[in-house]
């Protein structure tokens, strides 16, 4: 589940880093090095699109795709899914967030737990997709 949205505005003023070039993630690379330019977590993540918002993620049933309880879920509006997008979806008055999928003609919602069980959109309760999931923002150190 996750709590209500939060609207990207774009009266906010920005800063910038210095992006000091990149990091393997696996052996480091000799490639000679280079200055990449500065960056906002703004320009980074599209923000002044009012189509954005963010939602904070609570909840386990993602952590097998590393959203975790507290993330920030940037989430475009005016994205179409496709099948293997990460959503948003509202059941209900709630939101939830599972990867969309299409089971025998329908759409579904499909967690990355399986101590969770896929959602058919609709079969329930008033549904709907309501974002797709552009960016997971979560902290790896205190």
């Amino acid at each position: 589940m996750l709590s209500p949205p939060i609207p990207f505005s774009a009266a906010l003023n920005p800063a910038k880093a210095p992006v000091h070039g990149r990091a393997a993630c696996g052996f480091p690379s000799p490639a000679e090095e280079y200055a990449e330019p500065p960056l906002s977590l703004d320009d980074l993540c599209g923000v002044g699109k009012p189509s954005l918002f963010i939602l904070i993620a609570w909840g386990d049933s993602m952590s097998g795709l590393g959203v975790y309880d507290g993330d920030y879920l940037v989430v475009d509006r005016a994205i179409e899914p496709r099948v293997g997008s990460v959503v948003v979806a509202r059941i209900g008055p709630e939101f939830t967030v599972k990867t969309y999928g299409i089971a025998n003609g329908k759409p579904v919602l499909i967690p990355a737990n399986p101590a969770f069980e896929t959602i058919v959109i609709g079969e329930f309760e008033e549904s709907e997709v309501w974002g797709v999931v552009l960016w997971n923002l979560h902290k790896l150190h205190d």
